[in-house]
């Protein structure tokens, strides 16, 4: 479905990903494992479309959203970003409907324990619920790329288990699905685990 070939890129001149090669296949879901600032969620937005690499190949190359990285997602990518980025002005439920492009979504709330939240808008609920409503966010309109930077982030346990739950679901549907993690559980659920180098530093 998407192959990446040593994808590199730094801001500013400081490395923030050294070349990778990533390739994603229909139906698996893979995890990218590694230290804080090696460089996963450089990658995550590469292999969605929101930055272009310094260098490497994409194949193939993803359009770009038209909309901004913190304001959704285009049709066939569900992305859920850590930052959640809900849109503030809308209930849970709008939100899916906006990203589906029409109403529905009602099972992914009430699989995700937030059907009695439908109607309440992302600040009358907590991080955590705002999280899973950002999942099924991703997943309302069934796409073929699944993207999710620490889904799991601000559950608990049990939680978190739905939110697995769910992504192995479109996995098993037949979306490509990559989630950068630190959470042992994602691991576990994973068929494939990337693990990135450790933090990259400038030359010298």
């Amino acid at each position: 479905m998407l192959s990446l070939r040593g994808v590199r890129k730094s801001y500013g001149g400081t490395p923030a990903l050294r070349p990778v090669d990533l390739d994603l296949v229909a139906g698996e879901l893979v995890v990218l494992t590694g230290p804080s600032g090696s460089g996963k969620s450089t990658l995550l937005m590469i292999a969605g479309g929101w930055e272009t690499p310094d260098g490497g190949e994409i194949v193939p190359r993803p359009p770009l959203p038209e909309v901004p990285v913190d304001r959704m997602s285009w049709r066939d990518l569900g992305f859920v970003p850590q930052s959640i980025s809900l849109f503030e002005e809308l209930t849970l439920a709008d939100n899916l409907a906006l990203a589906r492009g029409g109403p529905g979504g009602a099972e992914l709330l009430e699989a995700l324990e937030l059907g009695h939240l439908a109607a309440r808008r992302p600040g009358e609920v907590s991080r955590g619920e705002q999280q899973r409503a950002a999942v099924a966010r991703a997943l309302v309109a069934a796409p073929s790329l699944v993207i999710a930077d620490e889904p799991t982030s601000h559950q608990d346990h049990r939680r978190a288990r739905l939110v697995l739950d769910l992504l192995r679901a479109a996995a098993v549907r037949g979306a490509a699905v990559l989630i950068a993690s630190h959470d042992a559980a994602v691991v576990s659920r994973a068929d494939r685990e990337i693990r990135l180098d450790a933090p990259a530093v400038a030359p010298g």
